[in-house]
């Protein structure tokens, strides 16, 4: 007897109860990178993220306002570096009240003192030697130029060391031109009106 091979098996109708792949699920975006750390490997750091590099003034810089002005750009230079290291050390010092306490006599050296004192606490931090900031005001009193020119380079050469190297000059801010040439103009005018008035009377005086 001849036996016949089964038929082949017809497709089944019914749904497929077999898995079936699961869409890609959206991944979550990746996390930025993190901010460049600031100063050298291993250096402590200061305070909040230094921010802008462009932080620095050089002496020349800063020597030559404070005359062209007449000294009123070391008022300002004194406000701008009193808030940035208040901010380097989590500090409330009020920067207004520091800079108009510079006009009272014997209380400006000593919040200058205390402007210099917190200098040296971030460049220590930082591995840089510590300003002598009795001494700076001991040689202010005498040679103001000198000592303020020795400790704007001392801050200078922090924001170096904080940033690792990539401060660089601030540009002129307009505050900083007002300090400048607002004081120049008024304050030169004035001492030009009295040299003119001077030399009338000299000459006045001569034909007389």
């Amino acid at each position: 007897m001849t036996e016949h091979p089964d038929p082949p098996a017809s497709p089944s109708l019914e749904p497929s109860t077999q898995s079936q792949p699961l869409a890609p699920q959206a991944m979550p975006p990746p996390a930025p990178p993190a901010p460049p750390a600031y100063g050298p490997a291993g250096a402590p750091t200061v305070g909040p993220a230094a921010g802008e590099l462009a932080i620095k003034r050089s002496v020349v810089r800063c020597a030559v306002a404070s005359i062209l002005s007449f000294g009123v750009y070391g008022l300002w230079w004194f406000y701008q570096y009193r808030k940035r290291l208040n901010a380097e050390l989590s500090k409330n010092d009020d920067a207004g009240l520091h800079t108009l306490g510079l006009f009272v006599p014997f209380l400006n050296y000593y919040l200058t003192y205390l402007l210099w004192k917190d200098i040296s606490d971030v460049r220590t931090r930082v591995g840089l030697r510590e300003v002598p900031a009795v001494g700076y005001i001991v040689g202010a009193i005498f040679i103001a130029p000198l000592f303020y020119g020795l400790v704007n380079a001392d801050l200078n050469e922090y924001w170096d060391r904080r940033t690792g190297g990539r401060a660089v000059d601030a540009p002129w801010t307009t505050g900083e031109k007002l300090a400048t040439f607002v004081p120049m103009v008024v304050f030169g005018g004035f001492f030009l009106i009295l040299i003119i008035i001077a030399i009338g009377i000299a000459a006045s005086a001569g034909r007389s």
